[in-house]
């Protein structure tokens, strides 16, 4: 059985996963549409990340973030597909798999903590719905 703190560590991890995503194809896209769609998203990230490291804060954890080698694997893979193609189609479809990833990953992680704190189940649900969210948003571009 998981530890909250230890879902919480998966939530800040996750949401950096999708800010690090997002930040590396934003600047391959020229299509407002998607542009705007992309930054609406950064800020959930943001706020998801933010909320998970001040509630291990105040239980007395640091937040654990992505180590150099996940962020930099994530950076170049982003990098190469984006630049093969640059079309709001594949950068959508890009999203798609990350959020799915992130949906997977998440309901397991979700599925192995005893979770008491109304609070931690609330954050991490709101995981959840914005990568659902996202996933919802990101099919109109494909």
């Amino acid at each position: 059985m998981l530890s909250e703190n230890q879902l919480l560590n998966h939530i800040y991890q996750t949401a950096e996963m999708g800010r690090e995503g997002i930040q590396s194809v934003m600047k391959y896209t020229d299509e407002p549409g998607l542009a705007s769609a992309l930054a609406g998203q950064l800020t959930e990230y943001e706020k998801l990340q933010n909320a998970a490291g001040s509630l291990l804060q105040a239980r007395g954890e640091p937040p654990r973030g992505l180590g150099p080698v996940a962020k930099a694997s994530s950076e170049v893979m982003s990098t190469v597909k984006a630049m093969a193609d640059r079309s709001p189609a594949n950068i959508a479809e890009m999203m798609i798999q990350g959020s799915t990833m992130g949906v997977t990953k998440s309901l397991r992680t979700i599925r192995d903590c005893d979770i008491k704190d109304v609070t931690v189940r609330h954050l991490a649900d709101r995981l959840l719905k914005t990568e659902q969210a996202n996933i919802e948003e990101m099919k109109r571009f494909l």
